[in-house]
């Protein structure tokens, strides 16, 4: 179907954005449970226990993505179920070794990043990697059958037991007087169990699809070499290896700031340590929009490895550069606005979430970095979908050198705003280098003016009118500080989409083929045309 790849991706992106809403909104009651030195000590933590979750699953999902899509391309059906037991074997064993090596290094860790209340934390949170593992096979094998909105189900389900067994676990420990470092521990312990549960909710969901397949194991299942393969094990490792690593762009680099941050904050801007650990907690509240503004960056990533392999494999080139403009042009022309949207309603979405606007300049320059975060996430994929997956890991190689540098000099200088600048500058820069790449293997025709600079121009008269909007409504309302920051950032976020989606029918800058590849194309092209027919009879009637 020729609208099953982005499609898969709009899925992805809003099962992202429900989940990633349910991921913010939970901060609200935690940081009311555990105060910002509660919620730092979450933060510190949370980011190293994302890096050895990477590790321990990024690769596999995309890599078993793409076998399964091979596999179906060549009419090898019958050994999709062999593939799914021989990777469960491979991340069963991954996941235990990460466990045991992230359980054991933790008083390392924690002196390390300067902190000695993380010891426990730490442990507690690396009792997840012992499921999450299985529960990422199990995505990859349906992302390989193109089954995106299971993913999406299950990445919904897990996110609301994560935040019902956090909020629980803090309430509940707060409740009994326990202090900051344990109530952390207890957070962390509900979130191994919410881990647990997941890995059964997407059990049941691959029973109810081999229901719809029966007699495709048959009796093979109960020989070893069936489970068992080490050339499968070592195909398998070479593919995931690298696009593991590439897949850790947005933790290594909270990594970089958990390492760095509370030490500069402590030595060069002498503060003591609580203060260092509340600064980092008021700078972290960006991170979650961070993500949430690139998101369709990283569902395009997921969503195209199985469609450009498939197209690989069968040799269809112009397919292949369709879909990897495709990938470029609607990363870009989500991203822009996503990004600037953030920037626009930063201190409304502070507010709202926060209850202050601490940090704000924070936020908002970290939402101009969700721009070139949502290409690089994008051409990533592009580039595992080629077969060329170690390109973008050693970009990111660069691209972490570069941001540690980066946070060094303008955290020293800049306090936590230094922090933001730092992931724009290091983003920006793995995103060409990336891009530049991709032009060395696929032919992508470039209209600069409609690809690049008119939707440009488009995004900042957007974030001109949308901040503009949250300004009249703090100007021309007087609630209370929750209620006034969620009407500036609904009002504002109302305005930038009518204004951006407006824009982009009438110019248009989508153009009519574009649209055949969009889920509901058809009717956006009757409406992009009654637009444009509107607007031609006005011209005419003045």
């Amino acid at each position: 179907m020729k609208n099953s790849f982005l499609a898969g991706a709009f899925i992805l992106a809003m099962a992202g954005i429900l989940s990633k809403v349910i991921g913010m909104f939970y901060r609200i009651p935690l940081q009311e449970i555990v105060g910002d030195n509660g919620l730092g000590l979450y933060q510190e933590v949370y980011p190293l226990y994302l890096t050895f979750l990477i590790l321990a699953t990024a690769g596999v999902p995309v890599a078993l993505s793409r076998v399964i899509a091979e596999a179906l391309a060549e009419g090898k059906q019958g050994t999709v179920s062999q593939i799914l037991a021989r990777s469960m074997v491979l991340m069963g064993g991954i996941g235990l070794v990460l466990f045991a090596i992230l359980y054991v290094s933790s008083p390392l860790i924690a002196r390390m990043m300067g902190n000695p209340h993380l010891i426990e934390p730490i442990r507690a949170i690396s009792l997840s990697l012992l499921f999450v593992p299985l529960i990422a096979v199990l995505r990859g094998f349906f992302y390989g059958h193109q089954k995106m909105m299971y993913v999406g189900l299950s990445q919904i389900v897990e996110q609301s037991l994560r935040v019902a067994f956090i909020l629980i676990a803090s309430l509940y420990l707060v409740s009994l007087g326990e202090d900051t470092d344990t109530v952390i521990t207890g957070v962390n312990f509900g979130t191994m169990i919410s881990t647990m549960l997941s890995l059964v909710f997407l059990a049941l969901l691959l029973w109810l699809h081999k229901r719809k397949q029966p007699g495709t194991i048959g009796g093979d299942w109960k020989r070893l070499d069936w489970w068992y393969d080490r050339k499968f094990f070592l195909s398998m490792w070479r593919i995931a290896w690298p696009i593991c690593i590439s897949a850790l762009v947005i933790p290594i680099f909270s990594l970089v700031d958990s390492f760095l941050a509370i030490n500069i904050f402590r030595y060069v801007w002498q503060v003591d340590g609580l203060t260092a650990d509340t600064w980092f907690g008021i700078y972290s509240r960006g991170g979650p929009l961070l993500q949430l503004a690139s998101l369709f960056g990283s569902s395009i990533a997921l969503s195209i490895v199985p469609a450009i392999a498939e197209a690989k494999r069968q040799g269809d080139e112009e397919r292949v550069q369709t879909l990897t403009k495709l990938s470029m042009r609607f990363a870009w022309l989500i991203g822009l606005p996503a990004g600037l949207g953030l920037t626009a309603v930063a201190e409304g979405a502070n507010l709202a979430l926060y209850g202050d606007v601490e940090g704000t300049k924070a936020m908002a320059i970290l939402g101009v970095s969700a721009i070139p975060l949502s290409l690089l996430l994008a051409t990533n994929g592009i580039l595992q979908g080629l077969g060329k997956e170690k390109l973008p890991a050693l970009n990111l190689v660069w691209g972490v050198l570069i941001k540690i540098a980066a946070t060094l000099l303008f955290t020293s200088i800049m306090g936590m705003e230094g922090l933001s600048v730092s992931w724009l500058v290091a983003t920006s820069i793995v995103c060409l280098l990336n891009m530049r790449t991709i032009a060395r293997y696929v032919r992508v025709e470039i209209n600069w003016k409609i690809d690049a600079l008119y939707p440009l121009l488009v995004s900042n008269l957007m974030l001109l009118l949308a901040w503009g909007t949250t300004e009249a409504v703090g100007y021309l309302l007087h609630w209370k500080a929750r209620l006034l920051g969620a009407a500036e950032t609904v009002a504002g976020v109302g305005v930038g989409l009518i204004v951006y989606l407006g824009l982009l029918l009438i110019i248009p800058l989508i153009h009519e083929k574009e649209l055949e590849w969009l889920p509901g194309g058809n009717k956006l092209r009757m409406l992009m045309n009654a637009l444009r027919k509107k607007q031609s009879s006005s011209s005419d009637a003045r």
